[in-house]
């Protein structure tokens, strides 16, 4: 049966992992078994933790009117409610690994960390720590290499709490985070429980000066953003072996609704040619809503702290032939490319990802 530590005021009883204050004594963690293998049990408890409380008032305040110009260390860049958190993840240093799963749904997310063992310095408790703002974190050991896994939910905004801030509380060094989802299908070819990995991206945003002066397209599409093309390549390489998969471009929209073209009568989208329209200036296999950012973040990280980023994602439903795959399928699947992907994770060797590149560069102070 799985212990909790509610009120030790340590995070998974490990050194280095950043002692919460004494109004932060919240964390919850899960004792790991010595296979790696949950009881049905246990599984479910990591799907029904209790997210810690937010952080006092006066803090969060305080660091809501931290001024925007004001200096920062480039190694601990983000601002902080407290000495020892990171705002939105609530994670302290030391708890997250230099490789990084991102799931989208927190019941997938539990499955997969059923896979961790704990590490050493977490005393036989797997990590588990849930913020206020519906991160879910867990760390722990897959094939004998640590590796975090962290839910999120959706979207842009919240890729940008998680990319940002585990780049904060991550090891020093390069680090790599891949991301795992499910998409919309825009290639009659790709039939639903396929995997796409996606090689780049598109950004479609709607444009709001479009209902405000009439102006210019509602919609607007950006040019592409690669993902980093040796882990891409290493990713396609362990999912093939186990899961039907293709690389393919993505398209990632600002919403699930009027930007990936679903109409609804209660709202002017002006959305009936927009898939048309993306096919016409890009050749997306999919369509989602976080890869785009994710690849974007990654790409604007610089000197020694960089991040390598991928993403996967499972067709779920085909947008073009209305083909929708069945849950008993679809839960095979999103086991067999989740455990491909922690073996993926887990397997790069990080030094082969920035071979032949210059980690110093770029570490400049651009300000005035």
């Amino acid at each position: 049966m799985s212990n909790f530590n509610n009120g030790s005021g340590t995070v998974g009883g490990g050194s280095g992992g950043g002692g919460a204050d004494g109004n932060e004594n919240n964390n919850k963690t899960v004792s790991g078994a010595g296979s790696g293998a949950p009881t049905p049990s246990d599984a479910s408890l990591l799907t029904s933790l209790k997210r810690s409380r937010s952080p006092p008032p006066d803090r969060a305040t305080r660091f809501m009117a931290a001024p925007l110009s004001a200096p920062t260390d480039p190694k601990r860049p983000r601002p902080r409610p407290s000495a020892s958190r990171v705002l939105h993840l609530g994670l302290p240093p030391g708890a997250l690994a230099s490789r990084i799963l991102t799931i989208g749904d927190p019941a997938r997310a539990a499955l997969l960390a059923s896979h961790l063992t704990p590490r050493p310095q977490d005393k036989g408790r797997l990590f588990i720590h849930s913020s206020s703002r519906g991160f879910t974190t867990y760390t722990g050991l897959f094939l004998s290499t640590p590796i975090s896994i962290i839910s999120f939910g959706m979207g842009s905004q919240m890729i940008d709490f998680l990319v940002r801030e585990s780049r904060d509380v991550a090891p020093p060094g390069p680090i790599i985070i891949i991301s795992y989802g499910s998409a919309g299908g825009l290639k009659p070819t790709v039939p639903v429980g396929t995997c796409v990995i996606i090689s780049q991206s598109v950004n479609v945003t709607r444009n709001s000066d479009h209902w405000t002066n009439g102006k210019g397209t509602p919609y607007n599409i950006s040019l592409p953003v690669p993902a980093n093309p040796r882990l891409t390549s290493h990713i396609y390489s362990q999912v093939k072996q186990s899961s039907p998969c293709v690389l393919g471009e993505s398209a990632t929209t600002c919403s699930f609704y009027s930007s990936q073209a679903r109409t609804d009568g209660n709202f002017d989208d002006r959305n009936t040619t927009l898939i048309s329209q993306i096919q016409k200036k890009a050749n997306p296999t999919s369509m989602e809503m976080e890869s785009f950012h994710l690849l974007d973040l990654a790409r604007s990280t610089r000197g020694q702290n960089r991040i390598a980023s991928g993403s996967a994602v499972v067709v779920v439903a085909n947008r073009v032939t209305g083909e929708v795959v069945e849950g008993r399928k679809l839960a095979e699947v999103e086991g067999r490319v989740g455990v491909a992907l922690l073996r993926a994770v887990c397997g790069v060797d990080l030094g082969e990802i920035w071979e032949g590149e210059d980690l110093n560069d770029g570490e400049s102070d651009e300000s005035a």
